[in-house]
């Protein structure tokens, strides 16, 4: 079994948004209305650490020194990305949403800030997940398949050659 390399993914902030209330239904489409993916699912609704995601994927966070929250996740195997996060103020409605690019939802690390009272007053953290993108065959196969290819286009040429 390999080790897992968890690194700094490229969140871009969304934005902040005042729902009208605070269910899993309104977060999850006022995350796709700022910008996030429209595939997205809520997987997870988090307000103590660790966790895992609907999909099986684990999800941890640590509040930093200057009052953000530091996420880690790992869907290795689950089939789907993280694509977004949401950090919900415990005193209110105020969410501040985040996307996670697509190549790099599978693991990754990111500090998020938690709108109003910071992350000391989180109230949960949304993370929202989309189908993983495609995969590649493993080199032996990539080799078969190369090798193949040109097998045949061998093969077609001395036809043609006669």
């Amino acid at each position: 079994m390999g080790l897992t390399t968890l690194c700094r993914a490229n969140v871009h902030d969304l934005g902040e948004s005042d729902l009208p209330n605070n269910g899993d239904a309104t977060e999850l489409a006022a995350f796709i209305a700022a910008g996030g993916d429209a595939d997205a699912v809520l997987c997870a609704k988090i307000d103590s650490t660790p966790s895992t995601t609907d999909f099986g994927g684990s999800i941890s966070f640590t509040v930093n020194g200057d009052d953000t929250l530091h996420v880690v996740w790992d869907m290795t195997g689950t089939g789907h990305l993280v694509c977004g996060f949401g950090t919900k103020d415990g005193a209110g409605n105020l969410v501040h949403f985040y996307s996670v690019d697509a190549d790099q939802g599978t693991t990754g690390s990111a500090d998020l800030i938690v709108p109003g009272n910071g992350a000391d007053s989180l109230s949960h953290l949304d993370v929202f997940c989309c189908v993983g993108g495609t995969t590649t065959p493993d080199s032996g196969t990539t080799a078969m398949l190369l090798g193949g290819a040109l097998t045949g286009l061998g093969v077609v040429r001395r036809y043609l050659k006669r």
